[in-house]
């Protein structure tokens, strides 16, 4: 199957995938000046349909593009499906929290705890370096690799 870019698709347009032929009904990519595209969400990201979300780097939040917020949004539009199926509030909105790891050398790691989505302006803490968090690191990226790929971290 030929890949095609999201730039490139277009109202009416017909693709075929998997011998299924598909119309395009409507598009919720935006394709800004730097050429990257993505989905327009509101801040529980959901697009303009109605039931659709986009998850991680595809959307246009403002979060870097690392598995840590992918991760983090996919819980927030999972909660808001489920209060959707249920017949409940929507969960709170989508902040765009995440931590990076920072390794300095001689076995020590600094964190930055991050949120984003917060008004006026993102906000942060740096934890300093230290052992403690080397092994902290070490066990989120096992936990990460054995959830997203069910293999051990080598």
């Amino acid at each position: 199957m030929a890949a095609i870019q999201a730039t490139r698709l277009k109202k009416g347009m017909l693709v075929k995938i998997e011998n299924d032929l598909f119309r395009v009904l409507e598009l919720q990519h935006v394709t800004p000046g730097n050429l990257r595209g993505f989905v327009r969400v509101n801040d529980r990201l959901e697009t303009t349909a109605s039931g659709t979300w986009a998850v991680g780097d595809v959307n246009g939040v403002g979060t870097p593009k690392a598995g840590v917020f992918a991760e983090g949004s996919a819980k927030v539009v999972g909660a808001a499906i489920i209060a959707r199926l249920r017949g409940q509030a929507a969960p709170p909105p989508y902040d765009g929290r995440g931590s990076c790891y920072v390794e300095f050398g001689a076995h020590r790691v600094g964190r930055v705890d991050v949120t984003f989505l917060t008004v006026p302006k993102p906000t942060g803490t740096f934890t300093e370096p230290s052992v403690a968090l080397a092994a902290e690191k070490q066990a989120f990226g096992s936990t990460r690799v054995r959830r997203w790929f069910g293999r051990d971290w080598t």
